[in-house]
Order: C-alpha cells, then structure tokens, then sequence
C-alpha cells in the first residue's frame, strides 16, 4: 500500500503513469478506489489518486471536515509529490474540493474537471439525496455503503473493490464530508475561474444537469460533454467515455493553453 504524509497523517495514494499530472477526487465514502479505471489514462499522464482523510486506508482527523480543508490536503499532497500543476477531477461532491481549489489556488490548477459538477445544492432533488444519504448514515453506515457500491459497481469485483474503502471509513469524517458538500457554495466566485474547465454529465442525471447552465454562462472558459444514456457514476459505469473526454480535453483545452 503506498501512502504519502501530510498534515502529520498518512494517506493511502496511487500514483502512477507519467505526463501531466491528472488528480482525480471522489465524493464522500467512496474512496480513490471509485476511479480505478482511470488507470487506463497513465498511457498519457500522471494518474494520483487518494483516500481523502478518514477514507479507506487514510489516517481520519477529530476536527471537523470542511471543503477548505479538504483543498488545503489536496495542496498537501502536491508539495508532498513535487506537483508544480495538476489537472484536478473532482466527481460529484468531490468537485467541490476540486472548485475551492481551482479557485484558491488557480496557480497550481493547470485544469479542472468536474463529473457530475455543482457550485452549490439547491435544486429539491438534490437536497433530498443529500439529506437522506446523511441521514442512512447516522443510522446506519453499512446500509449506505452497500447503497453506494451496488449503485456503482457493475461487476462484483468493482463492488468487492469499493467495498473495502467503504467499510473502512470513518464514519464522522464521512459524515462531515458530506454536510460540507451540502452548505458549501461557489456560485457567486464562478466568474472568477481562470483554468480551463470541462464538465461532464450523464445525460439521464437530470437534477444535476440542471447545472448546465451555471457554467455554460458563468465560467469563461468552460466546455459542457453529455454521455448519452448515463446516469450519474460516468466515471465507473461509462469509463471508456470518460476517459475519452478526459483525453480530448487535456490535449486540447490544458495543453495548448501551457505551451
């Protein structure tokens, strides 16, 4: 197992390939291991992906998480691997660390992309996904882990695989992890977004599609790719996709604009 030391904890990391740099951060509970088939990008690139703290196998904390913590352990793992920039990939609520660092740190984000991307939840059925994902997990924590992995996984060994992160998490860092994603809000500093960015939706995931236009109309430069007849685990269940997208955007939406 390898793992990288910040803020005086350890946390369970991959990191593989060379290339541009390209970190990839998952929603609460599911771990880095939600992004296992974006190994298949270190073709090309630099693929990093980690356990958030009290993930999987990563070391928790007893202070409370919030997004701006999460993104100052992003910046953490960037010095810890002598990462100049990186292409950031936040799926889900893990798009808000990636936004909060795009727009913390826009010196340090060579690109930022965002699977299932919102800049705050207000829409009701969002809320109520939020709401009720904290409210199994009070309850009961492997109940919502098994919600999450059959949710994601297609074959039993992609089940088995998140399973493990899952039921190793800490279960307030989980919890924080999700309150955080559910309050935080980047809606008004959206204009403020200076890398290039690309948001990917699945093309059923209706009540976060919604955000389309958020970004269409706010973010200077912001490119929008709809996966036909997905829902919303486009990096798991449409990865050959994903990782298409992913490709053509960095080629010609990061690289050109570094060179």
């Amino acid at each position: 197992m390898d793992m990288v030391h910040v803020h005086n904890r350890q946390l369970s990391i991959s990191d593989k390939g060379e290339g541009m740099p390209v970190i990839f951060l998952h929603p609460p509970g599911l771990g880095k291991e939600v992004f296992h088939y974006q190994d298949h990008l270190t073709e090309h690139y630099r693929v990093i992906r980690y356990d958030m703290c009290g993930h999987g196998d990563s070391e928790g904390i007893d202070e409370p998480v919030t997004i701006k913590l999460l993104s100052e352990e992003l910046l953490a793992v960037l010095d810890a691997l002598d990462i100049d920039k990186a292409v950031i990939c936040g799926y889900s609520a893990g798009g808000s660390v990636a936004q909060e660092f795009a727009l913390t740190y826009p010196e340090r984000t060579a690109g930022l992309i965002l699977s299932g991307g919102f800049p705050r939840v207000v829409n009701p059925f969002l809320k109520a996904e939020f709401l009720l994902g904290m409210k199994i997990l009070k309850h009961s924590p492997h109940l919502l882990g098994k919600i999450l992995t059959t949710s994601h996984g297609i074959k039993q060994e992609d089940r088995d695989r998140l399973w493990k992160t899952v039921s190793r998490t800490n279960t307030q860092n989980w919890y924080d992890f999700y309150d955080a994603s559910y309050t935080y809000s980047c809606y008004h500093l959206l204009p403020s977004i200076q890398p290039p960015t690309l948001v990917i939706y699945g093309q059923n995931a209706k009540h976060i599609k919604v955000h389309v236009k958020d970004y269409e109309t706010l973010v200077h430069n912001s490119r929008i790719a709809i996966v036909r007849h997905a829902f919303h685990e486009v990096p798991i269940r449409e990865w050959h996709v994903f990782n298409q997208i992913v490709d053509t955007f960095i080629q010609n939406g990061v690289n050109k604009t570094t060179k």
